[in-house]
């Protein structure tokens, strides 16, 4: 049976550092949650802009949504296999996106089977 607790900070844990070697700076907050029923984990997380694309969005926003889609497809694959290799998690695929407006990302984790025991 898997302790939802430490599962969720690993997972924080783990995204934060992901961000950090990525962005150059951790995460202002982050939250983990489990849909159960449908073997999804959540994270929602506010993190600041980064600088040089900041400083681009009002000049050139498709060109900064283009390294937007590209960041953020690294940042699925390097949590991807970090979560599988560290934690044991059989992932069939992640979804991410991020709001450079609201500072928001949310990261959808479906995996592959239930970690969840019902009792």
């Amino acid at each position: 049976m898997v302790c939802i607790a430490q599962l969720r900070q690993d997972i924080m844990k783990i995204n934060n550092a992901i961000n950090t070697k990525m962005y150059g700076r951790g995460l202002i907050r982050q939250k983990v949650c489990f849909l159960e029923e449908e073997n999804i984990i959540l994270i929602i997380a506010n993190n600041q802009r980064v600088p040089a694309l900041a400083a681009l969005d009002s000049k050139d926003r498709t060109a900064t949504r283009l390294f937007d889609m590209t960041l953020l497809k690294e940042f699925s694959e390097r949590l991807k296999e970090e979560l599988s290799i560290t934690l044991g998690l059989s992932i069939k695929c992640i979804l991410k996106d991020y709001d450079p407006v609201c500072e928001l990302a949310v990261t959808t984790i479906v995996l592959e089977k239930r970690i969840i025991d019902k009792k």
